[in-house]
Order: structure tokens, then C-alpha cells, then sequence
């Protein structure tokens, strides 16, 4: 086989021709009772998967002959068809080609013939030739792609064996033989032949029903089969439940897995042998040979996969001067975990304000990290939280290695309790399994401060500066004062009023214009040598809070 010469890792020289570990002889059983006695465990039907224990009985009367059963083929209407290969596929079998099921004996392409079922009303038989073919498979809905299995071993019902050693079943691990078993003479009447084996190795079986043919089919025309044949149909089949090739393998994407994914045993000297490995992601590699236990070999494997996913490893055992060993391991990709911190800053943050909370994503994964990717979605339980552009951003790389980062801005809308918080959730991506990720955020009322840009009193009037750590709408009220002096009196009068909106963390100019008649009446009251101050109060408010500061301005001075 040139690919294994290209590919294979040769075992010793000193070895030879292939043979698989079936961990003992099997047990021939001629009673189909005691075949699934021995088997253990119950009849599990049409379940989907290995059930771990058990058989599989099928009796083919499930099978329309009509042509309207899944697939098949009319061979003569309302009593002969070909089913379709997975027909039996629910069972854990796959029919090889050229299969008929009957439901009168096969009378109606043969009339020397009339074969009695086991259980009516429908029997099987091989056409153009007197055997037949099954491949184990994985129990599933028939038209799913099947997913070779093996097992412990199989038996058959046949019908109306006349000749001795004429009606047999012989069993293969791949090309492998395992074991054959001869069913007994029972003419008119049905017989059963099974082989148990310790462990499940068998993957497929070729069943010879007789001495020749029961009819011939070229697609169109069906014709009985030679008159010096001694045919034989079948009936019942059981199937040991079926097992996974290997047992599956977990892995992790990107982290290489090494694992024992086939064994073999060699009963003869004089050739070599090697060993190729199909990863099943488009990857090949040689598998390294090596002994094992009870004198056989080790077939070992490693490789990194790229992505998460499920994937099928396929192992060609090839001997140079004997058959071909093939076996399967399902291998479950998983992602590589990840780790998430928020951080906000700043924190406190006044409402209204904002705050940038920044998210790394971490692979996790042993070995050399790759950096996540993907989006990261924000969410808050806090009333009145906001977030930009629907609160989600981008992943980039960082400095660190197997990092990423994004941010978003934050605002808490009103004022809670104490705290905000903030919800990181990273969905994963081809590679990198989801992560969450929390932050709290101190949330305070809001602060504005005032100040004047000069203590003159002009007519265009007095210049303030506002500053406030959110957003906020400012109303600023300025009273003048003049303190009582000899025979005057004291009084107060209202300077002027603004109303404004001011910007978080931005200063803001603000001029405030006098009333009417307000700069005369206080350049009556320094001619009279009173003094005179001015009283500006601040009022402040943003959504669910409110602040006031006072700020006095002494001497004033009007020009």
C-alpha cells in the first residue's frame, strides 16, 4: 500500500502477519435464546447510540415491500425489495449490496423454493450470489452517515439448510479474519449460528447462505437461480451491542493529544509492518509502533487540532505480507478555556459621568496562549445604566501574550445605593471557550463648584465659572448685600438669575446680567460708604440628585 510506505512508522522486522486481541476464543452458540442470554442485558431495539450492554434482535418484518420503505428498491411489487444499505442502520448494521427481503419465501423469483420465516412474514437472501455482507455500526437513524462500531459478535437464523458446512458466518476485524462458525443441518426447518467473543472486535461479517443462488436480478428482470444450487435464506439476526471502534478521546484545541489509538497482535515472522494516522481534520501523520502487554503492539499518536469540533481518527495498520488492519477513534475537540477581568476607572465615578471599564479575555490553556477574539457584550443590572454602541466591543491584542483587550464608556443614569455594576460576557470563538467577567463601580451624587472671574460689577454684568463632575443643569441666583452704616439702613437686593446646562468635568463660562436699576442702587450704597457684598448660591441637579453651594464675593467694586 504505497500511502503506508510513504507514511508508516515500521515496527520490528521480526514480526509478521496481523492479528487483533479479542482478549480470548470466542463461544459458538447454535440457539439464538442462548446467544442473547450470553450477550447479557436486554434487547434495546431502535435506541440511538451504544447502550453500553445488551443486543440488538432484528426480524426484518418492519420493512415495506410496497417500494414505499425508505430507499428500497422493487425487485416484484408487493413481494420482493432491496432495502436501502442503512435500512438496518437503527440496529447497528449496515447491509452490504445486493440484499433482498421477502415476504412469501422467495417463491415468486424461484419456484423450486418456498422458504418458511422464523417470524413472519418476511425472510432475507443474498441475489446474484449466495453471500451477504454486514458492517457494524454506530445505532442511529437510518440515512445518518454512519460511524463504524464493533462488536462482540452476531448470529443468524437461517432457513432450511440441507447440507453440512454449506451455511456460514465468518467474521473480520477490518480485513483481519477473526473466526468463522458453521450453522446446522436442518432441512425444511430454521437453524442458528452465532460466535461471542470476549471483547468487541468484530466490524463486519460475510454470510454464505447455502450452495448457490436463490435468483438473479439485472435491474429489471429477476430470474431463478441455477436448479443445481441448494439455497438458503435467513431470518432473525442478533447483534451484540455495539461499542465504539475505540473509546473516545477528549482534547483540547491547539493543546497536542498523545494517545494509544490502535493495538494489533502479529502471528507469524518475516515482514514489517507500519502505521499511518488520518486525524480526521485533514492532517495525516505516521503512528509510532511500540510493544505493549501479552506481546502486542501499540499504535501511538500525537497531534494539536486546530479548532473545537468532533472528529473521526483513522488508523491503517498495514502488513506488507498480510491483510490490512483499519480502526476508528472519535476524538471531542473542546475550546480552550479563557479568564476575564473587568476593571473601570474611574471609580467612584459621579452619576451622570462616565466611567471606561476596560476587559482583558486570557487563554487559559496550557502551553503557549493564543489571543481570543470576538465580541464582548456589556449589560447591567443597575436602573438607568447606559452603555454606547449597544454595549458591546471588539477584542484586540495587547502586549501580553494570549491576551486580548476591549472598552467600552459607562454611565450610570441615577444614583443606587452605593454601586454599579457592570456584566462582561465573552461568547467564545473557533478556538476559545465563553467567559464572564464582573466589575462594581462606586457611584456618587454629583459636585459643582462656582467661582468669580472678578470682583468688579460691570453692566454687562459678572463672570462665573462653573464646574461640575456630571452632567448637570445649574441654576445660579446672585444677591447683594450692604451692611447697615450710621443712619442707613441695611438691605438686600437681587442681583440676577441664570439658568444653564454645564458638561461633566468641563469648565464652564457663565455670566450672570444685573437687574434693572440694581448697579444704581448699589453705587448709592458705597457713596454712602456701606459695605457691600454679593452672595451667589448654586443650585445644581442631574437626574435623582440634587446639590446647592454658596459662595460669597466680598468688596465688591462697580466700574
Amino acid at each position: 500500500m504505497a500511502v503506508a510506505a510513504a507514511f508508516g512508522a515500521a515496527a520490528p522486522a521480526a514480526q509478521a502477519s496481523l492479528s487483533v486481541p479479542t482478549g480470548g476464543p470466542p463461544v459458538t452458540f447454535t440457539s439464538l435464546s442462548a446467544f442473547e442470554a450470553a450477550a447479557g442485558g436486554a434487547d434495546n431495539g431502535t435506541l440511538v447510540g451504544e447502550q453500553g450492554g445488551g443486543f440488538r434482535h432484528v426480524n426484518w418484518d418492519a420493512i415495506r415491500l410496497d417500494g414505499s420503505d425508505p430507499g428500497s428498491a422493487v425487485i416484484n411489487p408487493g413481494l420482493l425489495v432491496a432495502p436501502a444499505p442503512g435500512r438496518l442502520q437503527p440496529w447497528g448494521l449496515s447491509l452490504g449490496p445486493d440484499v433482498a427481503v421477502s415476504s412469501d419465501g422467495f417463491h415468486s423469483v424461484n419456484s423450486s423454493v418456498r422458504f418458511t420465516p422464523f417470524t413472519p412474514p418476511n425472510s432475507w437472501a443474498p441475489f446474484n450470489s449466495n453471500v451477504a455482507e454486514f458492517d457494524v455500526v454506530a445505532p442511529d437513524a437510518q440515512g445518518s452517515t454512519p460511524v463504524p462500531a464493533q462488536s462482540r459478535g452476531l448470529g443468524v437464523l437461517f432457513l432450511d439448510v440441507r447440507l453440512a458446512d454449506s451455511t456460514e458466518i465468518q467474521y473480520f476485524n477490518g480485513d483481519i479474519p477473526l473466526g468463522q462458525v458453521f450453522a446446522p443441518v436442518n432441512p425444511g426447518g430454521p437453524s442458528f449460528a452465532g460466535l461471542l467473543f470476549p471483547n468487541p472486535v468484530v466490524t463486519r461479517v460475510a454470510v454464505t447462505l447455502g450452495t448457490g443462488r436463490i435468483f438473479d436480478f439485472n435491474g429489471s428482470v429477476a430470474s431463478p437461480g441455477p436448479s443445481t444450487a441448494d439455497p438458503v435464506a435467513g431470518d432473525d439476526v442478533a447483534l451484540a451491542e455495539p461499542a465504539p471502534a475505540r473509546a473516545p478521546l477528549t482534547a483540547t484545541a491547539g493543546v497536542p493529544v498523545t494517545a494509544v489509538l490502535d493495538t494489533f497482535t502479529e502471528s507469524t515472522s518475516g515482514s514489517s509492518v507500519s502505521a499511518v494516522i488520518d486525524w480526521g481534520d485533514g492532517v495525516r501523520t505516521p503512528g509510532t509502533i511500540a510493544p505493549a502487554a501479552g506481546g502486542a503492539f501499540a499504535v501511538t499518536g500525537n497531534h494539536a487540532y486546530a479548532a473545537a469540533g468532533s472528529h473521526t481518527a483513522k488508523v491503517t495498520v498495514q502488513d506488507f505480507q498480510g491483510p490490512q488492519q483499519i480502526s476508528q477513534t472519535d476524538i471531542s475537540v473542546g475550546p480552550r478555556p479563557t479568564t476575564m477581568s473587568v476593571t473601570c476607572s474611574p471609580s467612584p465615578v459621579a452619576v451622570t459621568a462616565a466611567t471606561t471599564c476596560t476587559v482583558a479575555v486570557s487563554d487559559a490553556a496550557a502551553g503557549e496562549g493564543s489571543a481570543p477574539t470576538g465580541l464582548v457584550s456589556f449589560t447591567s443590572p443597575t436602573p438607568g445604566a447606559a452603555f454606547p454602541r449597544a454595549g458591546s466591543c471588539l477584542l484586540g491584542s495587547s502586549a501580553t501574550s494570549g491576551e486580548s483587550v476591549c472598552a467600552v464608556r459607562f454611565t450610570p443614569g441615577q444614583l443606587p445605593p452605593d454601586q454599579a455594576r457592570v456584566l462582561a460576557a465573552f461568547s467564545g470563538d473557533g478556538l476559545h471557550a465563553a467567559s464572564n467577567g464582573i466589575a462594581t463601580i462606586g457611584v456618587s451624587a454629583q459636585r459643582c463648584r462656582v467661582q468669580t472671574l472678578s470682583r468688579r460689577l460691570r453692566p454687562a454684568g459678572l463672570g462665573v465659572l462653573v464646574t461640575c463632575d456630571a452632567r448637570a443643569s445649574v441654576q445660579i441666583t446672585a444677591k447683594a448685600l450692604a451692611a447697615r452704616k450710621g443712619t442707613f439702613r441695611a438691605f438686600q437686593l437681587q442681583f440676577g438669575t441664570l439658568r444653564a446646562a454645564v458638561t461633566a468635568g468641563r469648565p464652564t463660562v457663565l455670566v450672570i446680567k444685573p437687574a434693572s436699576g440694581v448697579l444704581r442702587a448699589l453705587r448709592t450704597a458705597l457713596r454712602r460708604h456701606q459695605h457691600v457684598s454679593l452672595k451667589l448660591t448654586l443650585t445644581a441637579s442631574s437626574h435623582a440628585t440634587q446639590r446647592t453651594t454658596t459662595t460669597r464675593v466680598a468688596a465688591i467694586r462697580l466700574s
